[in-house]
């Protein structure tokens, strides 16, 4: 085994092989007549208990610069020194850290400290050992998150230039990640601020709007009681018709608003089941018959009676989806299934054989104010709202919402929610 007084013999001869001048004097050359930058130039902290190891390490590397910007050092010269500077120097971009100084594991002992304790993973660290017996490559580099290990016996001045080269540039590219990911985060963040300041907007004029439309019908109902001409009776049902579906649209709005407020909870009850999708299904039977549309409901009787869950919102997404697909079908069916899966996942399919989604309005369907139509071309009525406020209950409800769809053929929607299941006893 080689001593640590006949390591440090391997240093003194500089025809030796360890940090023997084989740096191309052209690549010298050019690394230093590079731009120089007015960054802070690389601090490079150097560990080991030899002072000649610092000394020609320092010499093989004066000459040489990385991305226009030269090198700094710190010098340690044992473990517990090395620990110490590194939590003055957190901005240090490269350790050449010994693994044997005072004790066998002195090295090893400073990268476990500086990952696990520090938390700092930005660092790049170089082990260098002289007594590769005490610390086996493998072993290390499978244990220990450093970014490279180097013999000293074989370590020229050419491969210490290229290891600390390669060590800078992937500091420097994991620094440029770090920096563009707060970026994307401080973007993301005021992205959000100034969405909630649009649907505050929305919010706003939604209710600014609403309470005289309301007004509006209101009186107008009041007309159709009292007015027996025909001719006034159908203006003011047109009147009455319009206002309506204003006032959907209103309610649509400001319950997206409310939804992408967050603060909302639900209401969890007790109730059967099957009682309630029939009255839904009755509801939806009337529009499709009104469209000659067939109208299949099934539920599966894996299904229980009686179900804990929100019941509002779930007749809010069962109702959103259903008139969706019989505003959209023209000819053929809907129909929708219910089932109980594993985990008291109750799953829904609703199935229509309609227009279908186009495959570049696909990606954006749940977006709020995404139509499954060009603009322009629009065909079918709504505000293109309704799948996104579905997502938003789904989504608060811990569950999931998932299409299917071909041009012309037809969707297929799919969701299930957790509910809570009560026995028959």
């Amino acid at each position: 085994m080689t001593t640590e007084n006949e390591e440090l013999n391997l240093f003194n001869d500089e025809e030796d092989f360890m940090f023997c001048d084989e740096l191309d004097s052209e690549t010298e050359e050019t690394e230093s007549d590079d731009i120089m930058s007015s960054d802070p130039p690389w601090k490079i902290m150097i560990v080991d208990d030899e002072e000649d190891v610092h000394r020609m390490t320092e010499r093989i590397l004066e000459d040489i610069t990385f991305d226009g910007k030269g090198f700094t050092y710190v010098n340690a010269y044992s473990g517990k020194e090395a620990k110490e500077l590194i939590e003055k120097h957190p901005d240090t971009a490269l350790i050449l850290l010994d693994v044997v100084m005072r004790t066998e594991n002195d090295g090893l002992k400073v990268v476990e400290f500086i990952r696990n304790q520090l938390q700092n993973y930005f660092i790049r660290i170089i082990l260098r050992t002289g007594q590769p017996g005490q610390a086996p490559e493998r072993k290390v580099i499978t244990d220990y998150d450093i970014h490279d290990y180097k013999l000293k016996s074989m370590l020229t001045d050419q491969a210490l230039y290229t290891a600390v080269i390669s060590a800078l540039r992937t500091y420097r590219d994991l620094r440029i990640i770090e920096d563009k990911h707060h970026e994307l985060e401080q973007a993301m963040a005021e992205a959000q601020v100034a969405q909630k300041a649009r649907y505050q907007i929305l919010a706003n004029m939604g209710h600014e709007i609403k309470t005289p439309l309301q007004g509006i019908l209101g009186f107008t109902e009041i007309l159709l009681v009292s007015e027996t001409s025909d001719s006034k009776r159908e203006y003011l049902t047109h009147i009455k018709d319009a206002s309506e579906g204003l006032h959907k649209v209103l309610t649509n709005v400001l319950e997206l608003t409310e939804l992408v407020d967050s603060t909302w909870e639900l209401n969890e009850t007790e109730f059967n089941f099957g009682h309630f999708y029939e009255r839904i299904i009755d509801t939806i039977q009337i529009q499709a018959e009104w469209k000659g549309l067939e109208l299949i409901s099934v539920i599966n009787e894996n299904v229980p009676e009686i179900i804990i869950t929100d019941r509002r919102r779930l007749k809010q997404l069962l109702m959103n989806l259903l008139i969706n697909a019989v505003r959209h079908t023209e000819t053929g069916s809907v129909s929708v299934n219910a089932q109980l899966k594993t985990e008291n996942l109750l799953h829904f399919t609703i199935e229509d054989t309609g227009a279908g989604i186009p495959k570049k309005h696909q990606d954006q369907i749940f977006e709020p104010f995404m139509l499954g139509e060009d603009f322009l071309t629009k065909k079918y009525a709504g505000t293109g709202v309704g799948l996104s406020i579905c997502k938003s209950i789904i989504e608060k409800m811990n569950g999931k919402i998932w299409f299917e769809s071909e041009q012309d053929k037809g969707s297929t929607f799919y969701f299930y929610i957790p509910v809570q299941i009560i026995s028959e006893s």
